[in-house]
C-alpha cells in the first residue's frame, strides 16, 4: 500500500522515544490507531491526540472504519498502529494490503508466555502471527529502527519448544 511507512503492533500505541524514533526514521506525516476500545474512548483520543506533534495528523479508528479509511489513497506517509495482531488479521483479511508487521511490543500477561525480551504473546496471538505468515505478510520483531527485523517464525518456534 503506497505511504503506509510502518504497520507496527504496540500494546502502549503511541509513547515517547519510541515514537519519536519511529516518526523520524519513516518520516511520516499521520498517525492511524485502529482499536475497537480505544476508538470509543474520547478521554484515550485526547491523551494519544496531545501526545503527537503538531505537525503529524492522526486519526482513530474501529476495525470496519480503519478498513474503508485503508481502501482509500492515504493523504501521505502514514504509520499504523495497533495493539494485537488480530487487528491486522482482521484488515487484511477485508482486503487491505499490508505487506510487513512490526511486533514492537505486547506485554506480559498471566495467559502469555516471553517470545522475545519485553515481548509475550499467547498461543491465540502466535496462532494469528503464523496465519499471517503463510499469507505472506512479513512479520518481524523490531523494538526501535536501529534493531534489525527479526523474523517472527523462529521467535514462535523457539517459544513453543521451550
Amino acid at each position: 500500500m503506497k505511504d503506509l511507512v510502518l504497520a507496527r503492533i504496540d500494546d502502549r500505541l503511541i509513547h515517547g522515544q519510541v515514537m519519536t524514533k519511529w516518526l523520524k526514521s519513516t518520516q511520516a506525516e499521520n498517525v492511524v490507531i485502529v482499536d475497537d476500545d480505544v476508538s470509543k474512548d474520547d478521554f484515550m483520543i485526547n491523551v494519544f491526540e496531545s501526545a503527537v506533534p503538531d505537525n503529524i495528523g492522526i486519526g482513530v479508528f474501529n476495525k470496519q472504519d480503519a478498513v474503508k479509511f485503508f481502501s482509500e489513497p492515504l493523504p501521505g506517509p502514514t504509520i499504523l498502529l495497533v495493539k494485537v495482531p488480530q487487528t491486522i488479521k482482521y484488515m487484511i483479511d477485508n482486503g487491505i494490503y499490508i505487506p510487513d508487521v512490526d511486533l514492537g511490543g505486547m506485554g506480559a500477561r498471566q495467559d502469555r508466555k516471553t517470545l522475545y525480551q519485553y515481548i509475550s504473546t499467547n498461543e491465540d496471538e502466535d496462532q494469528v502471527f503464523l496465519d499471517l505468515v503463510k499469507k505472506g505478510v512479513n512479520v518481524f520483531v523490531q523494538i526501535v529502527p536501529q534493531n534489525d527485523k527479526l523474523p517472527i517464525k523462529p521467535l514462535i518456534d523457539k517459544k513453543q519448544n521451550s
